[in-house]
């Protein structure tokens, strides 16, 4: 019997071929779509996978609140009574902490390397995290000072071929140029791309002491230790440490690990994590690509079905039975269902490499998984799409199918169906106008973050960031030295490079005004060489910029008795602030800012205080997600981290090699690194990018598939339609009259579907968009261009089915009786 079904679902494809390959086109791009969508999701959903243990590990996050109500999360602490947590609360089994704090710079031989990811840390690691040790003893490791472990690609760089184990590493932190000699004691396997922790090398602590300030710090809890129990314990531990009279508040949380990636999006995560609501979006994307290709299928089998009234009145009246009718249709289902799917997953082979890169992800589902979820997906879909053609057919009596006129003429199956089949083309509609409408406004969106004006000019800027002290001290050398290279336009420094959100905060005081610190409004240092303005092209909205004033100086060492605290605030001061800022400080007007003498601290470090001698106009620091913050600008040397070199178009290669060069002169110690402006911004929103570059041709598939399904839908409806298409063309009917007759139908369809689109559409860009402090409004523009552009296709697809199908003379189709 089997063999049968077989022969006759081939031979009815044989007989329609047009619309089987349509209909088998519109699937296999469904399967390949939702195929690549279930790889992308696996990877998304399964970080931190590396970890055995990640459901007893909890990263532990610092929130604090200050006297004025101003809130901070941090995703690392720098209280170090942290390191008591294993010792007092009898749920937490071991604290391992990863610091990063001070940079490590690498020298093997003549080579220097700066690793992106090196973190200095307890012996323990390997214990509580799943980093595979592949040489070495994990419990020896990191136990001595000056170790070091490497990822086993670091030490291929390295060292090549001959190994790296025992091997001598030269060691630089930032606060000297003092080269310590380290040992690698271990070769653990690269860690997957899936974790928020990425690791290239492993130090040991040199002392006890060095356990202090700023880590990321997570706690592994005994097996059937809940996290709840040990955060309600969490208030009385910070309460016994905590020091008396210190402002505000702090609570610490137990973050779980797999919960990171796409959960949390704390101050200071050590790399952007993910997004749960693209998770959530692409899912239903995958859902509606595959559903519009179900539509598809389900139209045209029944319609097919309809059209099949002699063959399934034949096998009535030959001695087969309902139920074989029905076992019959549901099989040429599942075979095409079954075959379109494999053609999917065959597809997903050779393109998903090519995703994985552009997406980057290195995909995680097995083969014989994703293999089995899409042919169990199929098998579903299957019975689904073939279940109501195959009612259809069981349901026909010999006496209606064996008539060809009754089926022509539109008889009770037909009008049965027709109600569930525009049904189905205005949801499928539907789906297609929300993923391209959506598309089209999260594009809007991302140009206009690449567009805005951000107040000032980062184009052909290079940044040299986060510089340690030895080099931050020859500012002047290395700035004159610079300045002479050919190309370079300008020299600057700053604080905290512009791209990277500023976390320096602290109470402005208006002096002869405000001396209550708890009141005062919290403003954003960023602290400015005497040529950033210049440099950055930033523009005075008020006052002028006298931070050329200050004279850089020989800074006398500081010991117990002369303290950075002192130093500081000795030093006279001329500030600036930005809009915001001067809004904040209760000014409705820049003039009226000018001459006022404000005093910024934070912590234990007061600055002097100085008058505002100019107004700024608002600057993006950071991503456009975050509103401009308030900002006070001061000179100050010694906190200078980032250089600034305003380059020109011509010769770039050149230039930067001749600013290399001094830089090997003036710190053989230190490797130089580079950034441009342009692409630290670039990458702010570089996930958002790739996410919707996905979108949009996810979406443009979707109008691919519903078209396909279109096209094949008219083309048998024409046929079914050609008399009356026949006789009205003899009485006079034009061309144009009768594609509206037969497009009418869809265009309704279709406002139908854009009715329950956009409403929902909106709803989910409005939360998008509201993680965006700038932001593109929402336009009817955009759905009316979407709309415009559906109802042309299909008005397009109508146009050229009905001049096809309709080349021959009226006459001889009515002929055929």
């Amino acid at each position: 019997m089997l063999l049968s079904f077989l022969k006759i679902a081939f031979r009815h494809y044989g007989k329609n071929r047009l619309y089987a390959l349509l209909n088998l086109l519109g699937l296999v791009t469904a399967y390949l779509t939702v195929f690549l969508i279930l790889q992308y999701l696996y990877v998304e959903t399964h970080y931190e996978h590396l970890h055995d243990k990640a459901d007893r590990i909890f990263r532990v996050t610092h929130h604090s609140v200050a006297p004025n109500g101003t809130e901070t999360h941090w995703a690392r602490t720098y209280l170090d009574f942290v390191n008591e947590l294993p010792n007092e609360i009898p749920e937490v089994e071991h604290l391992i902490r990863f610091q990063n704090h001070q940079r490590l710079y690498l020298r093997v031989g003549e080579e220097k390397f700066r690793p992106r990811h090196t973190y200095t840390t307890d012996p323990e690691v390997f214990e509580v995290f799943g980093f595979e040790l592949i040489q070495g003893d994990p419990e020896r490791a990191l136990a001595e000072p000056h170790s070091l472990v490497l990822t086993e690609s670091l030490a291929r760089t390295y060292f090549g071929d001959e190994g790296a184990m025992g091997q001598q590493i030269m060691v630089v932190g930032e606060y000297t140029d003092e080269e310590v000699p380290h040992t690698v004691r271990g070769i653990m396997a690269d860690p997957p791309a899936q974790t928020h922790l990425p690791v290239e090398v492993f130090r040991s602590y040199a002392r006890p002491e060095e356990r202090s300030w700023w880590a990321y710090a997570y706690v592994q809890l005994t097996e059937g230790a809940h996290a709840e129990e040990v955060e309600a314990k969490l208030p009385a531990f910070i309460e016994q440490h905590q020091p008396e009279g210190q402002g505000g508040s702090t609570t610490l949380y137990l973050q779980p690990l797999p919960d990171i990636h796409l959960n949390s999006h704390l101050i200071r995560e050590i790399v952007p994590n993910g997004n749960l609501l693209y998770v959530r979006v692409f899912a239903w994307v995958g859902l509606f690509v595959l559903l519009i290709a179900m539509v598809n299928s389900l139209n045209l089998s029944a319609a097919l079905a309809i059209g099949r009234g002699r063959e399934v009145g034949m096998h009535l009246v030959l001695g087969a039975n309902r139920g074989q009718i029905l076992r019959y249709s549901l099989s040429e289902s599942l075979l095409y269902h079954l075959f379109a799917a494999s053609l999917g997953i065959l597809g997903g082979y050779f393109l998903l490499p090519v995703v994985a890169e552009q997406l980057d992800f290195v995909p995680l589902l097995g083969w014989p998984m994703s293999v089995g979820l899409m042919l169990g997906l199929a098998l579903v879909a299957a019975l689904l799409v073939g279940w109501y053609p195959a009612r259809i057919l069981s349901r026909m009596a010999p006496r209606v199918s064996v008539s060809a006129r009754e089926t022509q003429r539109g008889g009770s199956p037909h009008r049965r169906t027709l109600l569930l089949r525009r049904t189905l083309v205005g949801v499928q509609f539907a789906a297609a106008f929300l993923l391209m409408a959506s598309a089209w406004i999260g594009r809007s969106q991302i140009r206009y973050l690449q567009e805005k004006d951000l107040g000032m000019n980062i184009s052909q800027v290079l940044a040299l960031p986060a510089l340690p002290n030895p080099v931050t001290d020859k500012y002047l050398a290395f700035r004159d030295r610079v300045q002479a290279v050919p190309g370079v336009e300008s020299f600057a420094a700053c604080m905290e490079v512009p791209s990277r959100e500023i976390r320096d905060v602290g109470p402005t005081l208006i002096v002869g005004q405000n001396q209550d610190k708890s009141q005062a409004p919290l403003l954003d240092m960023q602290v400015i060489s005497p040529d950033f303005l210049e440099t950055m092209q930033m523009e005075l909205v008020a006052g002028e910029d006298r931070s050329d004033d200050y004279r850089f100086h020989e800074i006398k060492p500081f010991s117990e008795e002369y303290t950075p605290a002192i130093y500081l605030n000795e030093q006279p001061r001329k500030y600036l602030i930005n809009e915001t800022a001067m809004h904040k400080l209760g000014w409705e007007e820049p003039r009226q800012a000018i001459g006022q003498a404000i005093q910024w601290s934070i912590g234990g470090f007061e600055l002097a205080p100085g008058p505002i001698t100019g107004v700024v106009k608002d600057v993006h620091q950071e991503s456009l997600r975050n509103q401009v913050d308030p900002t006070v600008m001061v000179v100050e040397q010694i906190w200078l981290r980032t250089f600034l070199i305003r380059l020109n178009t011509t010769q770039l290669d050149q230039t930067i090699a001749g600013i290399e060069g001094v830089w090997n002169e003036l710190f053989p110690t230190y490797v130089m690194e580079v950034e441009f402006l342009d692409e630290l911004f670039n990458e702010l929103y570089q996930q958002d990018r790739r996410q919707l570059a996905l979108l949009w041709a996810l979406s443009g598939l979707a109008i691919v598939i519903a078209l396909l399904g279109l096209f094949s839908l008219l083309a048998y409806a024409l046929q079914i339609r050609m008399k009356e298409i026949a006789i009205r063309r003899i009485v006079g009917a034009s061309w144009p009259s009768l594609i509206w007759l037969l497009g009418k139908e869809y265009i309704w369809l279709l406002l139908g579907g854009a009715a329950l689109a956009i409403p929902l559409s909106y709803w989910l860009l409005d939360g998008w968009l509201a993680e965006f402090a700038y932001r593109v409004e929402i336009s009817p523009l955009a759905y009316a261009l979407t709309l415009g552009g559906f109802a042309g296709l299909i008005l397009l697809t109508v146009a050229f089915q009905t001049l096809r199908n309709s080349r021959r003379r009226p006459a001889e189709v009515l002929r055929e009786g």
